[in-house]
């Protein structure tokens, strides 16, 4: 909500603004971690992790999606992408969204309360982030090393391609996000397996996302092109209907 507080009211990039907090985030997660007995001292001789969710008997529900995909990490978090796209798509706030997001002016002008959507969109955004990492580590396949942050995790950057591959739809979401994740898991085989350096595979993504950004701009390129077209063919067919007409009066006074 802090960087949308700041975009709402002094207009300052949410992009920057995030960048900058996250570090903070990262650090305080780091320091509440350093300062609670959530240290795993009992599991092995490990020291400075969380306990496994395995461990404890508190993994997140699989709803029988471990059975149709054995050996994955799939769980109840793909509910999340289908809330959204009906948060989104179905719901008055979905569309206010949206309309804030397409143009803040035009939605205040339309009666919308851009401000508090603006706040309200980012809250729900740094929600989303929070809650699918959250999800992801409870999952009972991963270990959580608090040690402090030397740099900050790349899953959150790794979302932006995601999410401009998928134009923002939250059901594309889930193929996009396999699609990268393969991606990834194929670079690391290349090293292992092959001469292949992993980092073709970051060469393929960031291809993919310039491609992406440059079919926008083409799009945005060419739609007023178009509505200027149709623009001409409706100025067009409404002088050839007043011609026509015109020829009738004047066939009609004629006769």
């Amino acid at each position: 909500a802090i960087p949308g507080l700041l975009k709402a009211f002094l207009n300052i990039n949410e992009v920057l603004a995030c960048i900058m907090t996250n570090w903070v985030a990262a650090n305080l997660v780091t320091w509440l971690f350093d300062i609670s007995s959530f240290k795993n001292m009992v599991e092995g001789t490990k020291s400075g992790y969380i306990y496994k969710t395995t461990y404890n008997g508190v993994a997140t529900a699989k709803l029988g999606l471990d059975k149709l995909f054995p050996g994955s990490q799939v769980n109840a978090g793909i509910l999340v992408a289908i809330v959204m796209y009906i948060l989104i798509n179905k719901t008055t706030l979905g569309y206010q969204l949206k309309a804030c997001g397409s143009n803040r002016h035009a939605a205040r002008y339309a009666g919308i309360r851009d401000k508090r959507n603006i706040v309200l969109s980012m809250a729900i955004a740094g929600s989303m982030a929070g809650g699918g990492a959250a999800l992801y580590y409870l999952s009972g396949n991963t270990e959580f090393f608090w040690s402090t942050y030397q740099s900050l995790p790349a899953t959150g950057f790794n979302g932006i391609p995601v999410a401009l591959l998928a134009v923002n739809n939250p059901i594309a979401v889930i193929f996009t996000a396999i699609f990268m994740s393969m991606l990834d898991i194929i670079g690391l085989q290349l090293t292992n397996l092959t001469a292949y350096n992993e980092y073709i595979t970051d060469v393929i993504i960031a291809a993919i996302v310039y491609l992406s950004a440059f079919a926008l701009v083409i799009r945005m390129m060419i739609a007023p092109k178009k509505k200027r077209s149709a623009e001409a063919e409706t100025e067009g067919a409404v002088t050839a209907e007043k011609a026509d007409n015109a020829d009738t009066e004047k066939g009609g006074d004629e006769a």
